[in-house]
């Protein structure tokens, strides 16, 4: 991993335009991750462009340094594009290969797009994998980077609760808080913002719970309907999956939501199953405990779930 470090770093000193790209419908550590390399590359005296084709961007991220720069229009002219957090190429919404591509990565389903590949599954975040970029490099974190590096190292490992959490990790999290980060106004800006529009899904998507698998998996869903009704926005449903997750006797919690091209599913599993079996089985990928996929051109929740059910039982039971 060291030598893709140098390597991929040496790459980088030789380029004039950076674009800086992470998977559509970004979450903390794709956004995080791009973000952080913004004022670094600029105090190198480069060119870059930070990309995202999403738009509108998730709101609870905008406390984020540089989050106004990044823009959904990719530019004509540039030499290196260095991808974030996307398992595959065509999660970053991009029609046409870069002349250079950089892909940095945690995810084990990740299909090894890039011109360099930096994947590293046994990181908590693609933001680790980044921070130990810089740090072979021996490169110094500005506040403004280490800001965005903690945030999505926050966001993916649930607030420091999963298995990917180790002593690795709060030894990075605690030289980024050296490096200026202030663990208090991230947590504020990630998790005391909360809409009402959210808090109202929250309450009809409940009432949808289904326990199956004798109670070890539950499904809920979320429909246009639910949406329009409570005023509510995609990024109100991020972490639904997670609290039915919580229920005592449930391995594994499914969300079903209804998208313009299909159901999407949002697969967690909180000790044993492995839920990217699935997912990738379905066209998505993953971590073994976060996964996703969506089911395209299908609209009844009803035949989803039956299709589901079989495949999400089965891991339980292997993991059992």
């Amino acid at each position: 991993m060291q030598d893709l470090f140098k390597k991929a770093w040496e790459r980088i000193k030789d380029s004039n335009h950076i674009v800086l790209a992470s998977h559509i419908n970004p979450d903390g550590d794709a956004l995080g991750s791009s973000l952080s390399l913004y004022p670094i590359l600029k105090e190198m005296g480069k060119k870059v462009t930070i990309f995202n084709a999403t738009k509108p961007l998730p709101m609870y991220l905008d406390f984020l340094p540089n989050f106004d720069k990044v823009t959904d229009k990719l530019p004509k002219n540039y030499d290196l594009l260095v991808s974030f957090d996307s398992g595959s190429f065509d999660r970053l919404g991009i029609e046409e290969k870069p002349p250079f591509l950089i892909n940095i990565d945690h995810h084990i389903s990740n299909t090894k797009y890039g011109d360099i590949n930096i994947i590293d599954s046994k990181a908590a975040s693609t933001s680790q994998v980044v921070y130990n970029m810089l740090k072979a490099n021996n490169v110094q974190i500005p506040a403004s980077s280490a800001i965005c590096i903690y945030t999505a190292l926050v966001t993916d490992t649930g607030s420091f609760q999963y298995e990917s959490v180790n002593d690795k990790v709060f030894e990075m999290a605690a030289d980024l808080v050296r490096c200026g980060v202030k663990p208090d106004f991230v947590a504020k800006m990630l998790f005391q913002r909360d809409r009402l529009s959210r808090l109202r899904l929250l309450a009809k998507a409940y009432e949808t719970i289904e326990l199956t698998c004798d109670g070890k998996v539950a499904f809920v869903e979320v429909t246009k309907e639910m949406m329009e009704i409570t005023g509510a926005i995609k990024d109100d449903t991020d972490t639904i999956v997670n609290s039915v997750r919580a229920i005592a006797s449930v391995e594994v919690a499914c969300m079903l939501r209804e998208d313009d091209d299909g159901i999407k599913i949002s697969l967690r599993s909180k000790n044993y199953a492995d839920v990217s079996k699935v997912a990738i089985k379905y066209g998505g990928g993953g971590h073994v405990r976060a996964a996703g996929a969506t089911i395209k051109d299908e609209f009844d929740f009803k035949k989803v779930k039956e299709m589901l059910k079989e495949d999400l039982c089965k891991i339980v039971k292997e993991g059992e």
